[in-house]
């Protein structure tokens, strides 16, 4: 599987190689073509991000935008990947008073069964989605709204945790694995 990591600047860059496929390639963001596509990947995968909010930086990420806008490849976006993929596709965000830092738990609908799971993951984010873009459904929550979007008819991804820390004490990389194996099938 040729994976393509986008990386938007996140301080967890390396935690998130530690659990991807050994032969990832790993691009800065702003080295992105204007109009790249990544159509020569598996999947791509947006990082989360230290440095940038998704609603101040759209124009700084337009390159990035238009790949998520028009790719076919599969797409997995991370915290602040998971905003870039919320704004890109028209939903919105909303800025929380405190950022939300620490293991927590989430609840999982599993959409074949209607039987809902809890597990916990790592959140580190400023930003929450307060309307889902159309054409996305919620396939997790926690308290403080969509952890998990995904778009009805293209295998695009949005986890707004981060599933690369905290590895020993969260399923969240288990989850994120999970999508990723089931987008290579």
């Amino acid at each position: 599987m040729r994976l393509l990591l986008i990386d938007n600047e996140s301080s967890l860059l390396e935690k998130l190689e530690n659990i991807l496929p050994k032969n990832t390639i790993v691009e800065k963001w702003d080295a992105l073509p204007a109009h790249y596509v990544g159509d020569e990947f598996d999947c791509v995968i947006l990082s989360g991000s230290k440095n940038f909010s998704a609603v101040w930086n759209v124009n700084d990420f337009a390159n990035e935008i238009h790949m998520i806008q028009t790719t076919t490849t599969p797409l997995i976006g991370i915290c602040f990947g998971c905003e870039l993929i919320t704004v890109a596709y028209g939903g919105t965000l909303t800025r929380l008073e405190h950022k939300t830092q620490g293991i927590k738990e989430i609840h999982i609908q599993n959409i074949n069964t209607q039987k809902i799971s809890s597990v916990r993951v790592y959140e580190g984010h400023h930003w929450v989605i307060n309307r889902i873009p159309p054409n996305f459904e919620v396939l997790a929550t926690s308290s403080d709204g969509p952890e998990i979007i995904k778009h009805t008819l293209h295998p695009i991804y949005g986890l707004q945790f981060h599933p690369e820390n905290f590895v020993e004490e969260t399923e969240g990389d288990d989850i994120f694995l999970k999508i990723l194996s089931s987008l290579a099938s």
